[in-house]
């Protein structure tokens, strides 16, 4: 197996990719100029987190699917995986949407400047960082598919966490596996 196929390498590589996307939304990612009546002619800039307020929830879930991923069984993997996996595409969504409509995402908060509700007609170019974090949703898109088809090579976290053959030792244990702990016909516990 080698070390890109490897679960923990490619947990990593998504907390890497959300880390890029956490990271860059502190950043500005649109700067531009507004001609208003209130405003007069002025710059406006907006941060990441400003203009897609979702990327950073949408990043903390990337991180937890993936964390649920690698440590589930099969079944609650597969759901962990599809619901990290859209989350990441969410991600991507929200990152489209400023890069193909700058004036767009910096209208609003050119209107909230100037104490108004709507959005104001600007001139906008989107900086770098909202392309760092659509490469980081990338990367954690990528993983989480190397993660997906990991699953059948690296079925769980295996038996070698389970205690064999000790009986169930609490009440709950012994309800776990199918025993009635109230039972009193079947005598005393070892």
């Amino acid at each position: 197996m080698t070390l890109v196929r490897r679960r923990g390498v490619l947990v990593l590589l998504v907390v890497l990719g959300a880390l890029v996307v956490l990271v860059t939304t502190s950043r500005t990612w649109l700067t531009g100029s507004v001609d208003d009546v209130v405003l007069g002619q002025s710059s406006v800039s907006a941060t990441g987190s400003e203009v897609a307020g979702g990327v950073v929830a949408l990043a903390l879930v990337v991180v937890a699917g993936a964390v649920a991923s690698a440590a589930a069984g099969p079944r609650a993997r597969v759901v962990a995986l599809v619901l990290t996996v859209l989350a990441a595409l969410g991600g991507v969504a929200l990152v489209a949407r400023v890069l193909l409509d700058p004036e767009g995402a910096l209208g609003p908060i050119a209107a909230a400047a100037a104490g108004r509700t709507g959005s104001l007609e600007t001139n906008a170019t989107a900086s770098g960082w909202p392309w760092a974090s659509l490469a980081g949703f990338a990367l954690a898109a990528v993983a989480l598919g190397g993660l997906a088809r990991a699953r059948r090579a690296a079925p769980g976290l295996g038996s070698r966490y389970e205690a064999p053959g000790r009986a169930p030792e609490s009440d709950w244990d012994q309800l776990s596996a199918g025993e009635d702990p109230t039972d009193v016909s079947r005598g005393p516990r070892e």
